[in-house]
């Protein structure tokens, strides 16, 4: 791949891991803002009480690693687990209802297969210099 067209696929990567982050970082911030609620809801369709929490600041704190390029796969992998739980509950309730989660696992799984890309924390601030140094005699 050439650098023109590496440079392109690594900004369009960052635009993904933004849209997505944001996607869930909104997600999580609204279940975690209304907690009671997400308990209510989460025992209505027989999922226990703390796994509102775990989803909640899951989808929070995923969101936000995802859009930094920290851990991108991890919590990617983390998020679809999620995403497929939602697939399967809301199946019953007809196409309309998967559609979303369904889009949105399907992103998880290229940004898994893709990585965070070069426009991530971790290659910009923390990779260490790995360039041997030459001497002259």
């Amino acid at each position: 791949m050439n650098s023109v067209s590496s440079k392109k696929s690594d900004i369009l990567l960052l635009v993904v891991r933004i849209i997505l982050g944001i996607i869930f970082i909104g997600a999580g911030w609204a279940k975690i803002t209304a907690m009671a609620g997400t308990i209510g809801f989460f025992a209505q369709i027989g999922i226990p009480a703390f796994l509102a929490y775990v989803v909640g600041y899951g989808e929070f704190i995923g969101g936000i690693l995802i859009v930094l390029g920290l851990w991108t796969e991890i919590s990617a992998i983390f998020l679809s687990i999620i995403m497929i739980v939602a697939v399967y509950v809301v199946y019953p309730m007809g196409l309309q209802s998967v559609m979303t989660p369904l889009a949105t696992l399907g992103t998880l799984l290229a940004v898994i297969a893709a990585g965070a890309g070069k426009i991530a924390i971790p290659t910009k601030f923390l990779k260490k210099n790995t360039t041997t140094p030459t001497t002259t005699a």
